[in-house]
């Protein structure tokens, strides 16, 4: 993330085997998953992968997203594969705490819970604003966005998932477009130093009427988006957006997520395309 790497690379993956119907399967997704660990990475092993995202990481948190979770209906495959993946690498369950994912997972699978309350402030838009206790506590933190449309926002993918949800009011920031206040809160040092690894879930993405879900709304693609900034994973994630929405005979122009472009102008990651390294597979 930022200025001092002068390219971003997002693995844009899809396969057609990973849904049945609307129904993700489990092994097609580990295979999917480990493949564009890999290939971020540059790495030739999905453990290796892992421990070069992670490192010595002893407090691991996952960030999902819980709004239209239950239309959608992949969460739950997703965070199997995640925690499944990351137990191979040798961390331990118990060192990872899931945030906004069904709550029998956190007993079926042996995870730990996430920490309650607030730690300490950021400033967003002039105003002092408490964190999540989860991120404070945190070594690491995975961001797995679904891939929506946003009725306010334009969008809700990697930046959008973390800004709102971490800080305390965010009732406060959604007037124009929630810019820039997306960009001051996952570009603060508190967010981007412990934010280790960008997974758009888009097995099934929400192409109109998000971030709620409907299943008129969404559309089977059978994809992931990975990546290290979080800008650059939007900005194709964005691009994805528009050509779903057209294939869907939708109107109305280009989406206008107006805080994507800020966060990039801030320095917070990358979004033109000559900075972007853009690996498909």
């Amino acid at each position: 993330m930022g200025e001092k790497h002068p390219r971003s690379r997002v693995v844009d993956v899809r396969s057609d085997k990973v849904l049945n119907a609307s129904v993700p399967d489990p092994v097609a997704l580990g295979e999917l998953l480990d493949q564009a660990l890999c290939s971020l990475t540059d790495t030739a092993t999905p453990e290796r992968a892992w421990r070069s995202v992670l490192g010595t990481a002893r407090r691991i948190v996952v960030k999902l997203n819980s709004v239209g979770a239950d239309a959608i209906g992949t969460s739950d495959a997703m965070v199997r594969v995640l925690v499944g993946g990351m137990k191979d690498a040798g961390y331990d369950p118990g060192q990872i705490a899931l945030v906004e994912a069904p709550q029998y997972l956190t007993e079926v699978l042996g995870t730990r819970q996430p920490a309650r309350g607030w730690g300490p402030t950021i400033v967003v838009g002039g105003n002092p604003e408490p964190l999540a206790a989860y991120l404070h506590e945190a070594d690491a933190l995975i961001n797995v966005p679904f891939l929506k449309t946003h009725q306010i926002a334009g969008m809700s993918a990697s930046l959008k998932n973390l800004s709102h949800a971490l800080i305390r009011h965010p009732a406060r920031y959604h007037d124009n477009g929630c810019s820039p206040y997306v960009g001051q809160v996952v570009g603060s040092q508190e967010v981007s130093s412990k934010l280790k690894l960008n997974v758009v879930n888009a097995l099934r993405v929400v192409v109109n009427n998000g971030p709620d879900a409907r299943q008129q709304d969404i559309v089977g693609y059978g994809g992931l988006l990975l990546g290290f900034d979080p800008v650059a994973v939007d900005t194709v994630g964005l691009e994805m957006l528009a050509v779903e929405r057209r294939r869907g005979g939708l109107t109305g122009g280009r989406l206008d997520v107006r805080y994507l472009s800020s966060a990039g102008e801030a320095g917070v990651g990358h979004w033109r395309p000559g900075r972007l390294e853009r690996v498909g597979l």
